[in-house]
């Protein structure tokens, strides 16, 4: 691929997160496909999912988050397959999604373990299922465990062994850093029980969001249904397919909620739970879908699409305004603050902009610059071009520095504070009229 320095491996590793990401989408779109069988309740979905600015900007650069919730989307594809109709195709494609997903992030056993349990709830309503599909599930576990192995080269040499061993690791980190969450610092391993479902609220569409809402409540309203009449006529949770689909994607999203609420761990946002966000837009399709069914009329239903519409050109021209710092996106309900309430750029990835601009608009090299908030200037430099590398030097004591970046991911120790009387604002990132990133320079005693 003519790879010869840092910057193209950035750009390759770029370019192939996101192809990743779009390979999703795809598998997306036939999930949606199976629920609800119109085309245009896939289109709907997949750009609900592509234009969220947040899960677009990350898609290039996210390695575990976005992966995981990739692998996560063809975890549900082939999962609710395998349920659907158990046979060898459909559990090898299951087990070959759960493997790469586990060896990606254990929080797969969260959608494994309530697929499962539908399957043994499907088992107990027909005797003769459980024994026609229990060898599938005997095939599951043994082609899954195979390929976790052959995709996890630190389990060759002692396959149980070194399993246990990193099981046990995964179950017990916590690394313990600071959040900036409603304008105090607060500590990842001690997070308040609403703060997954205060970023879910503030940094997801609103338009997403109003019909989650919507659709939860009529799936709630379903299960409270179902649950009362058990004992009587109806002796399942379920009807069909599509009710099944629906209590797996609510079920995955809450119960992951509550399990890191239990745990009361965040870093840095929710990205720890973004690969329930396909499942949040599941949801969401569903109240589009039952909105519907209440609208008889025509006109009615336009007013849906049209606000669908509205809200899917916004987010569209959105992204492409603030390109290449979508990370940034708050919605409306915080957006006149936000930047003195939450977390913004802890990435660091808007410093590249301002170091190219720092580049292209002096000549006086090598042009010294700082950093006083945590992001590693080093770190941006290494998708900068080698020419481009030669004209700067990074200094660690900013008294010495030409410039001093910030990106507000503040420094709880060692905090520089800029000496207005010595650096003077020279340039700065704005996003929805708010500074993500400024840059200051030393004036001329």
């Amino acid at each position: 691929f003519n790879i010869k320095n840092s910057k193209d491996i950035f750009e390759f590793r770029h370019l192939f997160n996101f192809l990743v990401f779009f390979t999703g989408l795809l598998i997306f779109h036939k999930l949606i496909h199976n629920r609800y069988k119109s085309y245009l309740f896939s289109i709907i979905g997949v750009l609900f999912l592509f234009l969220s600015p947040r899960f677009f900007a990350e898609s290039f650069y996210n390695q575990k988050d976005i992966f995981f919730l990739t692998l996560t989307i063809a975890v549900m594809y082939t999962g609710l397959n395998f349920l659907e109709k158990s046979n060898l195709i459909n559990t090898l494609l299951f087990s070959i999604s759960t493997a790469l997903a586990f060896n990606t992030r254990i929080m797969v056993l969260i959608p494994l373990i309530i697929i499962l349990l539908i399957f043994l709830i499907k088992s107990l309503n027909s005797n003769l299922s459980f024994k026609k599909n229990s060898k599938f599930i005997i095939y599951y576990f043994i082609f899954t465990s195979f390929l976790i192995v052959l995709f996890w080269p630190y389990l060759w040499l002692a396959p149980i062994e070194n399993f246990i061993f990193i099981f046990k690791k995964l179950l017990n980190v916590e690394w313990s850093i600071s959040n900036f969450y409603f304008g105090k610092f607060i500590l990842s391993t001690n997070i308040p029980w609403h703060y997954h479902i205060v970023w879910i609220g503030i940094t997801s569409p609103m338009i997403i969001i109003l019909f989650f809402l919507i659709g939860s409540f009529f799936v709630l309203q379903r299960l409270y249904f179902r649950f009362t009449k058990l004992n009587n006529n109806t002796n399942e949770i379920w009807r069909s397919k599509e009710e099944m689909y629906d209590i797996f994607f609510f079920t995955l999203v809450f119960l992951s909620i509550g399990i890191f609420i239990k745990k009361s761990l965040g870093y840095s946002g929710w990205r720890h739970l973004y690969f329930i966000y396909p499942s949040i837009i599941m949801i969401s399709l569903y109240g589009v879908y039952r909105l519907q069914i209440l609208f008889k009329k025509k006109s009615l239903k336009s007013i849906i699409y049209f606000l669908i519409f509205i809200n899917l050109s916004y987010l569209a021209y959105w992204n492409y305004k603030f390109h290449p710092f979508q990370y940034v996106y708050f919605n409306p309900l915080f957006k006149n603050d936000f930047n003195e309430k939450f977390e913004m750029d802890y990435w660091g990835v808007s410093n590249k902009s301002s170091i190219e601009y720092i580049i292209n608009n002096n000549s006086n090299y090598p042009i010294k610059i700082g950093t006083k908030s945590k992001a590693s200037l080093e770190k941006s430099s290494l998708i900068l071009s080698d020419s481009d590398k030669t004209k700067i030097l990074i200094v660690y004591d900013l008294k010495d520095a030409d410039f001093i970046i910030t990106n507000y991911a503040t420094r709880l120790k060692n905090n520089f504070k800029i000496d207005k009387n010595k650096f003077e604002k020279y340039y700065e990132i704005l996003v929805d009229d708010k500074p993500i990133n400024t840059v200051y320079k030393k004036l001329n005693n």
